[in-house]
């Protein structure tokens, strides 16, 4: 069963970020200098080890997600596996072109359709942020789907990540999140992609969800 925990609690932007910045000998330049003390919203989610779908390897197995707003606006996201992620991990059926390790925003209330899945797709998920390997690389990608709504298109900005053993992070400056609900579902979610973006070919492997209020 799920653990959810809510909190308000006193942090330190360095410490928030300091587990952010390398990722198996290369880094994501996500800031390290020293920040004053802020209030944050804080919400945390565990889930059981072992229930991955597609028997997937471990570092695809979610067991925590944590998500934080600060005060300035910014959500640092955090996302516990049950196995150290890889520096070059190999690509797990059904994967065979990227896997993913996502956070979701959804806000109830709308449900755009399409990007990154197919046109027309449900996926409900306003914003999405994730961290991708493609078996070269590893990159950090926001998805604000909002647009969508409206006959536009989803926009695609790079953000900063990083991975340390078990734990993968991002950071969704609060520029690229704008006005969003004061509470919303979110969830920590691993992925693997059989197909490229904008089609059918994505697989969830595991997930927990939670809902942040602020």
């Amino acid at each position: 069963m799920r653990s959810i925990t809510m909190s308000r609690v006193l942090l330190s932007g360095a410490l928030a970020l300091g587990a952010l910045g390398a990722v198996g000998g290369f880094t994501s330049g996500v800031p390290t200098a020293c920040a004053a003390p802020i209030v944050s919203s804080v919400s945390t989610v565990s889930d059981p080890v072992g229930d991955a779908d597609h028997k997937a390897p471990a570092f695809q197995d979610v067991v925590r997600g944590r998500m934080t707003k600060t005060v300035s606006g910014d959500f640092e996201l955090l996302m516990e596996m049950a196995d150290a992620v890889p520096a070059d991990p190999a690509m797990p059926r059904p994967g065979a072109a990227e896997i993913w390790w996502m956070w979701f925003f959804d806000d109830p209330t709308t449900s755009p359709k399409g990007y990154p899945a197919s046109p027309g797709f449900d996926g409900g998920r306003e914003i999405l942020v994730y961290v991708s390997w493609d078996g070269a690389e590893f990159a950090g990608t926001a998805v604000d789907r909002r647009p969508l709504l409206t006959g536009g298109k989803a926009i695609v900005t790079p953000v900063q990540f990083g991975i340390d053993g078990t734990i993968v992070e991002a950071v969704l400056p609060s520029t690229l999140i704008g006005d969003f609900p004061g509470s919303f579902a979110w969830g920590a979610r691993t992925i693997d992609w059989s197909g490229p973006l904008g089609s059918a070919g994505f697989h969830p492997i595991d997930d927990a969800e939670s809902i942040f209020n602020h």
